[in-house]
């Protein structure tokens, strides 16, 4: 009996394992084999080892879109070099499609936006969602210009939701941006303070998760040259992050994600994009400078 327990053992040990190279969408499959397995491939620390793993191979791309509807578009690279470009419209029950905007991913989830503001997590391969809470801090929508940012704290093992809301109209007794945190795991919104930082400077823009901080182009004040800043999401604290080393004028670019580290581009000619990436997060002289040349531009949100 002692023998069969042992090999039952090493037997489920293998099979976990097995479980943690596959990819996402076979982790869906297999939850419906069995109640057994649902809840082995649903518990919290196997999804996490499962990220771990994963998080690193770069042989799928998949983006995000919002147009109305809802679509992925994922990148799959073969051996050769081959690219093979597969697009799916996501359809979630009892959700009809008025989406807004994507404004933000990690691990696999994605924070997008439907029509009246109304806030959604969602994970793509499952098609499971969770619809986020309003809440009375923020500022009334028809006033008032948001923007947000989704992220993972590692310190305190919760995802959250930061939204940033200032008043687009004459206000002067008003002038400050509102900062507000929505914790997942215990499914309410805090108001944090206001920023320190001007950030209708841009366009309202989501908040580009790396190093485990959201970052914005802001200014210190309306007259200022803009700088770059991290709100990190443990501390719950904005920092200045150092900006490429050039003359540029930095409210003409945007930030994305690439490869887990900071980018900025921007076009500044009609054929010609420019684009910066630290190397090494925070390091100044890790910057590195592109120009290329370019037909088309296409702005994504890719799921991180």
């Amino acid at each position: 009996m002692a023998n069969s327990n042992a090999a039952a053992k090493i037997l489920e040990e293998i099979i976990y394992d097995i479980f943690t190279r596959l990819p996402a969408k076979s982790i869906g499959h297999f939850r419906c084999v069995s109640k057994h397995w649902c809840s082995l491939l649903s518990d919290p620390k196997f999804i996490k080892i499962h990220l771990t793993l994963h998080s690193h191979k770069h042989l799928v791309d998949k983006l995000i879109v919002a147009s109305h509807f809802l679509h992925t578009i994922t990148f799959t690279h073969d051996a050769q070099g081959e690219i093979d470009v597969i697009s799916r419209k996501l359809d979630f029950q009892q959700l009809s499609d008025h989406w807004l905007s994507v404004d933000g991913s990690c691990n696999g989830l994605v924070l997008a936006i439907r029509r009246g503001e109304a806030k959604y997590l969602i994970n793509p391969t499952t098609l499971k969602y969770h619809k986020i809470p309003n809440f009375d801090l923020a500022l009334p929508v028809s006033d008032s210009c948001s923007m947000y940012g989704f992220g993972y704290d590692v310190v305190n093992d919760d995802y959250k939701v930061v939204a940033l809301s200032y008043y687009d109209i004459d206000e002067p007794d008003i002038v400050d941006t509102f900062v507000d945190i929505y914790f997942l795991r215990k499914g309410l919104w805090k108001r944090l303070g206001s920023s320190p930082y001007d950030h209708s400077l841009t366009d309202p823009a989501s908040g580009v998760l790396v190093n485990g901080a959201l970052h914005w182009l802001v200014s210190r004040t309306s007259n200022n040259p803009c700088v770059l800043v991290a709100f990190d999401l443990s501390d719950e604290t904005f920092l200045e992050v150092p900006v490429p080393p050039t003359d540029y004028n930095y409210s003409f670019f945007e930030l994305v994600p690439l490869r887990g580290r900071l980018c900025m581009f921007t076009s500044l000619s009609k054929d010609t994009i420019t684009i910066c990436l630290m190397e090494d997060y925070g390091v100044n002289v890790s910057w590195t400078i592109f120009r290329q040349i370019y037909m088309i531009l296409l702005v994504h949100h890719c799921v991180q």
